[in-house]
């Protein structure tokens, strides 16, 4: 690959918030994968992650290309996102010592922002920040949904932000806005897995000629997508969640829909719920969703499963769910579903809509609207649409094609001098000049 000649001598470093073998999210997978795909391309790659002191025994790194900088949890301000010094300083030691010279972080969260300022100022390295969700621009775990109504938010203000958290001074959200702006102006490129997402921090005050869309890679995909296997005739309709089972996630969409259901003897008659993963979230509703499946019996939660069993558990479903409430980025659930050969029943927002096409690979309902999701799931219980929906799946990215366009992306900005990029945008110009640096110091602001 030509662009890979055009990449700085020297090590890639991608810097995740947590190791895939502590934490299973997004952004750490979509991290892992990067990191796989670049050295399946003949990058001379390394992977550094935060790992939180308290869950040392469960990490497990692959091979010595593999490096950990830890942290105590309780000391990092989630308003303003700084940790503490010696964080950045063991980050710093890590890129020095292994001659680091291009470094892509896929999230700032345990790590800090005062890393990203780091890498640019002090060690003078191409910097690139992958974004997974609105952290930057919401402080309610970055996924623009107000609190306590849970109603989807279509843009920031101080004002906005002020109502969400009152007992935060809404000067403190002028300081965090502009403290996020200035840090991230200063960086090489932003990667975003989905337009969405891209188009909503340019909205926000990034540049967009230094946005890249790139869709996330699935980890230990060759390339051979299965084929789409039809509906059983005879045999119920059935629909499967993958995934965290909490609120955001919308499993509680499906239990209120379990109640139109259980009203339609015969709707209720041809369709099989399951529900996969953790429960993660209250004691309360751990026993509501106990009680629906005592209640339903068209309705089964299957527990937790591994990556290993996710594409075996799929395929005996005809139809993937996708339930959020947010507005979601670029869930692996949903590429998960493709490789697979499943089409996927998703709300028609966010990146969800932009992954799943209605009618052509899924189909959309309404978000939060249990009998909109019942519209939905009656109306892919046919087996012509079925077999339509089969024949529009796409076929997801491997690690080595999302490696690949990363790299064109990096030899396309590191083409232009570091020190000329954070001048780029209003918020990089006021950064170059010497204006001091003001941090109000808060705890933690949780729910």
């Amino acid at each position: 690959m030509s662009a890979i000649r055009n990449l700085p001598p020297g090590r890639v470093a991608i810097v995740s918030h947590q190791h895939p073998s502590v934490s299973k999210g997004g952004a750490e997978i979509s991290a892992y994968t990067l990191y796989q795909g670049l050295l399946g391309l003949g990058v001379d790659a390394i992977f550094i992650a935060a790992c939180e002191n308290a869950n040392r025994a469960r990490l497990h790194l692959e091979s010595d290309r593999e490096f950990i900088v830890f942290h105590d949890g309780a000391t990092y301000d989630h308003l303003y996102h700084a940790a503490m010094p010696e964080v950045t300083e063991a980050l710093r030691d890590i890129l020095r010592a292994q001659d680091v010279r291009l470094v892509n972080f896929h999230h700032w969260f345990f790590i800090g922002l005062d890393a990203l300022d780091m890498t640019v100022t002090e060690l003078g390295l191409p910097t690139f920040l992958t974004l997974h969700e609105f952290l930057a621009i919401c402080h309610h775990h970055g996924q623009m949904v107000t609190r306590p109504a849970r109603v989807l938010c279509e843009r920031d203000s101080v004002m906005a932000c002020g109502e969400c958290f009152p007992e935060v001074l809404r000067m403190q959200f002028a300081v965090r806005r502009e403290r996020f702006q200035r840090h991230l102006s200063q960086l090489a490129g932003w990667i975003s897995p989905s337009q969405f997402l891209a188009d909503r921090f340019i909205a926000w005050g990034l540049d967009g000629t230094r946005m890249r869309v790139v869709e996330n890679g699935l980890l230990g995909f060759d390339g051979t997508q299965r084929p789409g296997e039809t509906h059983k005739p005879g045999s119920p309709w059935t629909f499967g969640y993958f995934g965290q089972i909490n609120l955001f996630k919308g499993v509680d969409v499906l239990l209120r829909a379990c109640e139109l259901i259980a009203k339609d003897k015969e709707l209720a008659e041809t369709l099989q719920l399951e529900i996969n993963g953790n429960v993660v979230g209250s004691e309360e509703f751990r026993v509501r969703l106990e009680r629906a499946q005592q209640e339903y019996p068209f309705l089964a939660y299957r527990g937790p499963y591994t990556n290993q069993s996710v594409g075996r558990l799929m395929r005996g479903c005809d139809y993937v769910l996708m339930l959020s409430t947010w507005w979601e980025n670029s869930p692996v659930v949903i590429q998960e579903a493709y490789e697979s050969g499943r089409p996927v029943l998703s709300p028609g927002i966010g990146g969800m809509a932009e992954k799943v096409k209605d009618g052509v690979s899924g189909l959309h309902f309404r978000p939060n609207d249990p009998a909109d999701l019942v519209r939905a799931l009656r109306t892919a219980s046919d087996a012509a649409r079925h077999q339509r929906l089969l024949e529009g799946l796409p076929r997801p990215f491997t690690a080595r094609e999302m490696a690949e366009h990363y790299v064109e992306f990096y030899a396309e900005r590191i083409s232009q001098p570091v020190a000329t990029l954070a001048a780029e945008t209003p918020t990089g110009r006021k950064r170059a000049g010497k204006r001091k640096r003001q941090l109000i110091n808060v705890g933690e602001v949780g729910e």
